[in-house]
């Protein structure tokens, strides 16, 4: 067992019976990464939550930085003091992300891997992946043995043969076909079909999902020279342009569930954003007369 199977398993499960009831590739993606979306919501909620807080607290932050920018220690100090006094935990955004990791993995193993846990071959008296694969090629099929979608689609064009060869075998044949878009297919820049929208609209959705977080969680704009926001704006464009070859180089199933993902995620954060909006950062509490009187003496005598 791999060490995402404590996932991997269940979910292969999950869309194996999705597609069983189905019979549709592309529709059992889309319930299943429904699915999937709607096991994360508490997360969600509980980043959304974090992001709020945060969010509110960036003027007083922004006070103390600028108060102790030369006192790295005092710094600390009143940084943690604030997060204590206001409740807030300044990793509460990033643990919920660091728990969905696994499952983001698992996913993909799942979508990549149909033949170990959705057609889960060497299982119920199943042959093995190298035993079909063996077939496979001797009736003239070139997929290579670690592609397992063009496996998948190879079974299901030649299930017939297969199952001469196999008897007591029962195959779970996966058609790949939606709207006319074979899925195991990998999409191509040298030779561009209708199967390129897949990469591109990936790509968009990416870019889509990314602005609409910066602009829903009040990012900074980008100022002159390095800083977070000018960090975070990169990544706005270069994440897109990633998943963009990513999605050319590997099978459309996975291009497609990128979209989906993006998709849902769209919606999730516009409800979550309704729900659970982000406060308005608090205002500085006015000094006392002396104690800005105090500010201007002290800046005199430097």
């Amino acid at each position: 067992m791999g060490i995402f199977d404590i996932i991997n398993i269940p979910l292969g499960y999950l869309f194996r019976y999705i597609y069983i009831f189905l019979q549709n590739y592309g529709w059992t993606l889309v319930v299943f990464t429904l699915i999937t979306k709607a096991i994360l919501i508490p997360l969600t909620v509980k980043q959304q939550k974090s992001t709020s807080k945060m969010q509110a607290l960036q003027p007083r932050l922004q006070e103390i930085q600028k108060k102790y920018q030369y006192d790295k220690e005092k710094l600390n100090q009143e940084t943690m003091k604030l997060y204590q006094e206001s409740g807030v935990n300044p990793m509460g955004g990033c643990l919920p992300l660091l728990i969905q990791f696994p499952l983001l993995i698992a996913l993909y193993n799942i979508i990549r891997s149909p033949l170990s846990y959705v057609i889960q071959l060497g299982k119920h008296g199943l042959p093995s992946i190298k035993d079909v694969h063996a077939f496979l090629t001797s009736l003239g099929s070139t997929v290579d043995v670690t592609n397992q979608i063009g496996m998948a689609s190879e079974m299901n064009r030649l299930s017939t043969d297969l199952a001469a060869k196999f008897p007591d075998a029962n195959f779970l044949n996966i058609d790949f076909t939606f709207f006319g878009l074979n899925l195991s297919e990998t999409p191509s820049l040298s030779a561009p079909t209708l199967l390129l929208i897949i990469p591109v609209l990936a790509g968009l959705s990416t870019f889509l999902v990314s602005w609409l977080t910066n602009k829903m969680n009040g990012q900074p704009k980008p100022t002159s020279g390095d800083s977070p926001a000018n960090s975070m704006q990169m990544m706005t464009y270069i994440f897109p342009v990633m998943t963009f070859f990513f999605s050319v180089s590997l099978p459309a199933g996975l291009g497609f569930y990128w979209i989906l993902s993006n998709l849902f995620q769209l919606v999730q954060q516009v409800i979550m954003k309704y729900c659970f909006p982000v406060n308005a950062p608090d205002k500085p509490v006015k000094k006392h007369f002396r104690e800005r009187e105090a500010e201007k003496a002290e800046r005199r005598k430097k």
